[in-house]
C-alpha cells in the first residue's frame, strides 16, 4: 500500500504549481439598530434613499401589502398588492422589493413576474425576463441604472432595464451554499442570501466571491435584503423586525 501524501507535500504541491486552497473570508456583520414592529409580518425591505419600505402579509384575512415605515417602525403609509395566495413554502407571494428612487419594483413569485409600483400604489408596469419560460424571482435590487433579477432555480442572476428587455446575465450556480432569497446592491458588490443556510454572501458585479456573513438570528429564514447606503438591512421570514448590520473586514 503507497503512504498517503503528507499535508507538507500537498502544500508543497500548491507552492510548485502556483494553485492556492481556496479561503472564503467572513465579514464582521454587527446589528447597529433594529427597526421593529410586533403587529406586522414583513417579507420584503428596500430603502428608497429616504424611507424603509417593507412587503407585509397576512392570512386572515388574506392580504400582501407595500408599508412606508417611520423609523420608529410605524406604518406611514401603505398599499394593497395583487397577491392571491398563502405564504408558505411553496408560495411566496410578494416577497422582494428594491426602489429605484422614484418606484417600487417588487418580485412576485406566483406569477414569476416583476411588477413596478407608483410609490401610491399604482401598476405602472410588469414583466417577465424573455429567456425564461418561467420566472420564479426570489431577488431584486436596482444597481442605479439597471435592475438584477435572482431566479429561484437557474441561479442566474438577470440584468433587465426598466422595460424588462434582458440585457444580461450572471451566473451564481456555483456558489455554496446556493443562492436562494435576497438581494441587495451596495454600489459596489451584490449581497445574495441562502435562508436555509442563514447565510449572505458578497459577490463582485462579474461573480467573484468577496466573502460572507452569517444572518443576524440564530437560525435560518432569511427572505430579503437591502442596502441603505451604510448598512446591510436583512428580514426574515414573517419576521417582525428589521436588521441593520454594520459590515467590516
Amino acid at each position: 500500500m503507497k503512504p498517503k501524501a503528507s499535508w507538507l507535500a500537498i502544500v508543497s504541491v500548491f507552492i510548485l504549481t502556483g494553485l492556492r486552497p481556496a479561503v472564503l473570508a467572513a465579514q464582521k456583520a454587527e446589528v447597529a439598530a433594529t427597526i421593529v414592529n410586533p403587529e406586522l409580518k414583513m417579507n420584503g425591505v428596500a430603502w428608497d434613499g429616504q424611507s424603509v419600505w417593507v412587503t407585509i402579509y397576512q392570512s386572515s384575512p388574506l392580504e400582501w401589502r407595500i408599508a412606508r415605515l417611520a423609523a420608529d417602525g410605524s406604518v406611514e403609509f401603505s398599499f394593497p398588492v395583487p397577491v392571491r395566495s398563502l405564504d408558505d413554502i411553496h408560495n411566496f407571494g410578494m416577497s422582494n422589493i428594491t426602489c429605484d428612487g422614484e418606484t417600487i419594483w417588487a418580485n412576485h413569485w406566483n406569477e414569476g413576474v416583476v411588477y413596478n409600483f407608483a410609490k401610491d400604489g399604482t401598476i405602472i408596469k410588469k414583466f417577465g425576463v424573455p429567456s425564461v419560460s418561467q420566472l420564479i424571482p426570489v431577488g431584486i435590487a436596482f444597481d442605479g441604472e439597471h435592475l438584477r433579477v435572482l431566479h429561484w432555480s437557474d441561479k442566474n442572476l438577470y440584468q433587465l432595464d426598466r422595460d424588462g428587455n434582458e440585457l444580461g446575465k450572471l451566473p451564481l450556480r456555483k456558489l455554496a451554499p446556493p443562492p436562494d432569497m435576497g438581494l441587495a446592491w451596495d454600489g459596489t458588490y451584490f449581497w445574495v442570501g441562502s435562508k436555509g443556510a442563514n447565510r449572505i454572501t458578497r459577490v463582485t458585479p462579474e461573480g467573484e466571491v468577496k466573502g460572507f456573513i452569517k444572518g443576524p438570528k440564530p437560525g435560518g429564514g432569511i427572505r430579503d435584503l437591502a442596502w441603505d447606503g451604510e448598512h446591510l438591512l436583512v428580514v426574515y421570514s414573517q419576521d417582525s423586525t428589521i436588521y441593520k448590520l454594520r459590515i467590516s473586514e
